[in-house]
């Protein structure tokens, strides 16, 4: 019984040695919306998908078009919390993430919340962002 065990745990894919998991790379994405660091959340590599309320999905944009498109969405609030709801990997090269944004609009008291999810697509180094999606 305890070598039937240990060899479902050697069956167990691992994470590659030095990529960052999910939940770091899920933490990040919000880390970096809360301080509206667009640039190095969708970082200079590929394309990412921007999903805004109001808008129609974009095509796959450049890593500066997207941060831009997200920057001039956000100026305009002051982030109280953004907090991780859930991480899952979709198969084995996909996952998602939601998270819940709490904020305050600019010159107002007044608290709203507002879904995001954040899609990944797992590299041999970790996570790469792929899209975003802000809910209304």
């Amino acid at each position: 019984m305890t070598w039937l065990l240990l060899a479902s745990l050697w069956l167990v894919p691992q994470p590659v040695q030095g990529a960052d998991s999910l939940m770091v790379a899920a933490r990040r994405a919000a880390e970096q919306w809360m301080h509206h660091d667009f640039s190095a959340m969708v970082g200079t590599g590929a394309a990412v998908m921007v999903h805004l309320p109001g808008t129609e999905p974009s095509s796959p944009l450049r890593p500066t078009q997207a941060a831009e498109l997200l920057r001039a969405f956000a100026e305009g609030a002051r982030e109280i919390d953004v907090e991780i709801l859930v991480a899952r990997n979709v198969d084995p090269d996909r996952a998602y993430v939601e998270a819940q944004r709490t904020y305050e609009p600019r010159d107002t008291a007044l608290r709203r919340t507002q879904a995001l999810y954040f899609g990944f697509r797992r590299t041999p180094a970790g996570y790469r962002l792929v899209e975003v999606r802000a809910l209304p």
